[in-house]
């Protein structure tokens, strides 16, 4: 996980004694969500989000990407942040803060070559360092060096890095404790969000995100419906039908497709979110009429994300 750097930084200077606290904003899944928030601080001065918070959303790493499980992914955000405190970090991390760095200094041209370097480096961690993914590096320049050697020799990357010390320090989290904010955005997804009695991953979820001071932020069923509570028809959907989610069409879902019936201009990875959060207040209100406590979201329909957005408000 590191900070996003595709939100634009604001240019409003304040005077010494005023702080902007930073809430970082973790979604579940890869698209949808960011569009959206995206939206949301393009048009914070015109939806009132206080001038003093600054949105950066999290973004995933390489092996990470394919994470759609809550649990999951508040874990390895734990984890992260306790590296971020001690400066240890483990192989994977190490491995994870070289692609960003492939990806960034454009030594990654395609997903075949993305995939054969990351199974490369995998290798060398494994065969070579004899060393598991969790362990932690002991001396990260050394091990940065190795690999570099290696991935020359083996896949005929040139010029791969300038300063080592770059790739270890730049991906860092800088979340001060007690001061910013963590915002996990996620949805009631019953087939990848367990909440079983052997394995209770929603109350976990929960209680965790009590425990660190994180916020967590449920949509159930899914982010769409949050997207629905923009339009006054909300109202009419059939809850028990919403609820269960079902497929309707190969690919959509219930939620999905009622979205689409009011806005059919809608599609999860391409949709003009500036339209919705100028009706943000609709949705707010609406949002009211349906489920908005977080324990009772593991099982009716309904968001507490318009209660991130009248917190950041101030209100």
């Amino acid at each position: 996980m590191r900070e996003s750097r595709t939100f634009a930084r604001r240019t409003q200077v304040f005077s010494e004694d005023k702080t902007l606290r930073k809430y970082f904003l973790v979604y579940e899944g890869a698209d949808t969500e960011d569009i959206y928030f995206s939206a949301v601080n393009a048009m914070r001065g015109e939806i009132g989000i206080d001038p003093l918070i600054e949105l950066i959303p999290i973004i995933r790493s390489y092996s990470e990407e394919s994470w759609s499980n809550p649990k999951k992914i508040l874990d390895r955000v734990i984890r992260d942040l306790e590296e971020s405190k001690t400066g240890h970090i483990s192989y994977e991390t190490l491995l994870n803060r070289i692609m960003d760095h492939f990806y960034e200094s454009g030594a990654i041209v395609d997903k075949l070559q993305e995939k054969n370097i990351w199974d490369t480096m995998c290798r060398i961690c494994r065969e070579d360092l004899c060393q598991a993914m969790d362990r932690d590096v002991e001396d990260v320049s050394g091990v940065c060096n190795k690999i570099f050697e290696r991935l020359r020799e083996r896949c005929g990357l040139r010029h791969v890095v300038s300063d080592i010390s770059d790739i270890i320090e730049r991906e860092n989290i800088t979340y001060a404790e007690g001061f910013d904010k963590i915002c996990f955005i996620v949805d009631r997804d019953r087939e990848s969000f367990l909440s079983t009695p052997g394995n209770d991953q929603y109350s976990y979820v929960v209680d965790k995100c009590r425990e660190k001071g994180f916020g967590l932020y449920v949509t159930n069923p899914c982010f769409e419906f949050w997207l629905l509570l923009h339009f006054d028809s909300v109202r009419e959907v059939d809850r028990e039908k919403m609820a269960e989610n079902p497929k309707v069409t190969a690919k959509r879902r219930y939620a999905e497709q009622e979205l689409r019936k009011i806005w059919p201009e809608y599609k999860k990875n391409s949709y003009e979110a500036k339209v919705l959060v100028a009706d943000i207040d609709k949705a707010i209100a609406n949002e009211k009429q349906f489920c908005e406590d977080v324990a009772g979201l593991e099982k009716n329909v309904g968001s507490n994300i318009g209660l991130l957005i009248c917190e950041m408000r101030g209100s």
